[in-house]
């Protein structure tokens, strides 16, 4: 007597990964609109089911990408306000953020037409605006205008000394995204573009971290800021602390954040003319693991996707100007003439600035606190930005601070 095999129905089979797919992407209500073709159409939904069942399943796009691609094409269609809330729900139930949603819109205008995107724009506004994190919603993002080059700046308004926040190198205002909304309670927040960086590239070549502070003080003369919390984070710390040894009447309290105070000179010279050889293709990979902790990159979230973006879409020119002005960090023995009120914040996972470095540099600058954060990595304020705002903000209420 022969076994017989193969006796499920492969139709049922192929149905069941068909709805397994389409209730991952955005969930039951997305089957529920599709099963209700069926006894309009039945046509209509076997078809929508091959496709959520054939390249869905396939999985070489990610749903994230498959919903965001899917809001261009529904856009560029027009008239498509249901579909279009579908897949808002299912690129955010994915991790796409407001500022990536917006950019498909934005990107659809090229090819679309104004008329399209902006009915787009129109039947998503209210949901953007609930997405994006209510304190980024107040924040004015303006151009403003340097000696010799503009810079985009978040700017949340407000009253008292502004706290001025100065990013990583080869990111952008936008590095603060996590830690806004914690600060902003406080009072005013500034954080701008360094030259050579996000809306600033394409700038004069930076010469060194010297040019980079006065490039801080022409933003705060444009703001009419006569003095500020300044607080900088890696290249920022480094632009940070030449600011307050070279404008002390400008700088109430300091904040370095996995900085150093003196640079490994050649190896930083060395990443630079890794780009210039390599492009700044081959600089992602070795970034990405300098900056995050493993099971961070591998479930690549809004922070790590921009971080990768950034890198891939810098000029070599600006990385390599940005990597030789860091090279040449040397304060060590300036430090004792820091006046202002200091924090200096450590990660203990920090592969770039380690604990002992930031040791050193709080030893260094007499009025100092150290505080080690663990976890810590050298991309706090994208990957530990709760326990880098806490910081901020206690130190911020200081008695130090206030009565600086």
């Amino acid at each position: 007597m022969s076994a017989v095999f193969g006796r499920a129905d492969p139709g049922a089979a192929h149905d069941s990964i068909a709805r397994h797919e389409a209730i991952t992407l955005a969930g039951p209500h997305l089957m529920e609109k599709v099963d209700e073709l069926a006894a309009i159409s039945p046509q209509l939904h076997r078809s929508l089911l091959d496709g959520f069942g054939g390249p869905l399943a396939g999985r070489a796009i990610g749903y994230r990408d498959w919903a965001l691609l899917t809001l261009a094409v529904l856009t560029a269609l027009g008239d498509t306000d249901d579909q279009l809330g579908v897949y808002f729900d299912a690129a955010v139930r994915h991790g796409a953020t407001d500022a990536e949603i917006a950019d498909v819109i934005s990107l659809a205008l090229a090819y679309a037409g104004a008329p399209r995107a902006v009915n787009a724009a129109r039947a998503l506004g209210g949901r953007l605006a609930d997405l994006r994190t209510p304190d980024l919603r107040s924040a004015k993002e303006i151009r403003v205008r340097l000696r010799d080059h503009d810079t985009m700046v978040w700017d949340s308004g407000g009253d008292g000394v502004p706290m001025v926040l100065i990013h990583a190198l080869s990111l952008d205002h936008r590095f603060w995204r996590a830690v806004w909304p914690h600060l902003t309670g406080l009072g005013r927040v500034v954080a701008y573009d360094i030259r050579g960086h996000g809306h600033a590239r394409g700038a004069p070549d930076t010469t060194g971290l010297d040019q980079l502070a006065t490039d801080t003080i022409d933003l705060l003369d444009a703001l009419h800021i006569p003095a500020a919390d300044i607080y900088g984070a890696s290249y920022g710390g480094a632009i940070a602390q030449h600011v307050a040894l070279e404008y002390p009447t400008r700088v109430r309290s300091l904040a370095l954040i996995a900085t150093a105070s003196r640079s490994p000179r050649a190896l930083l010279e060395a990443r630079a003319t890794a780009a210039e050889e390599q492009g700044m293709q081959a600089q992602v990979p070795v970034s990405l693991l300098r900056w995050f902790l493993p099971e961070t990159i591998a479930e690549d979230g809004w922070a790590v996707r921009y971080a990768r973006e950034c890198v891939r879409r810098d000029r070599v020119a600006d990385w390599a100007a940005a990597w030789r002005a860091m090279a040449r960090l040397d304060v060590v023995d300036r430090l004792p003439q820091i006046t202002a009120p200091t924090l200096v914040i450590a990660g203990q996972q920090d592969l770039s600035a380690t604990p002992e470095d930031m040791r050193r540099t709080a030893r260094g600058i007499p009025d100092s606190e150290y505080v080690l954060l663990d976890p810590g990595t050298h991309m706090m304020p994208l990957e530990q930005p709760d326990a880098l705002a806490a910081a901020l903000r206690r130190f911020r209420g200081s008695n130090s601070v206030a009565a600086g």
